[in-house]
């Protein structure tokens, strides 16, 4: 039985999808989150029944409009929640792109705060950029810390 040129493509696509994902997943240690978000194409969507146990620290989700990294490997159906709320396990990504900003979420501890050259989509749409390392606020918050993007 041959496959149509249709179904063939998308097996290839396929393929090609689930290599780019491994390759992002064990690389990912090494690289920052600008690198990351830039490759988002290829960040698998969390999954509660997920097994992350065999998966490296660092290694890239997307869920919720954001881009989480792996603290803790870990079985995600042994715990209840997602990585925004369970920010022991899943770190924050960030870029330094503005034209891939975020929507801000608040850091937890040491895990997803801002450093300088860093980028937050504000809910209006405005985006600001970080001046400085290791902030925990927004511009909101503390505006002598942000300046806004110009697009």
């Amino acid at each position: 039985m041959s496959m149509d040129a249709k179904a063939l493509v998308l097996d290839v696509l396929r393929d090609l999808g689930a290599r780019e994902a491994a390759e992002l997943r064990a690389g990912a240690a090494e690289m920052d989150g600008t690198a990351i978000i830039a490759m988002e194409r290829a960040v698998p969507v969390w999954d509660k029944q997920q097994d992350y146990t065999s998966w490296p620290a660092g290694a890239p989700v997307a869920d919720e409009g954001q881009v989480w990294l792996l603290i803790q490997p870990h079985d995600a159906a042994n715990y209840d929640g997602r990585p925004s709320t369970l920010r022991a396990l899943w770190g924050l990504a960030h870029t330094k792109d503005p034209t891939r900003a975020k929507p801000w979420v608040d850091p937890y501890g040491t895990s997803g705060m801002y450093m300088s050259g860093e980028c937050y989509r504000a809910a209006d749409g405005t985006v600001y950029r970080c001046k400085q390392d290791n902030c925990v606020w927004d511009a909101t918050g503390l505006p002598s810390a942000w300046e806004e993007v110009q697009q």
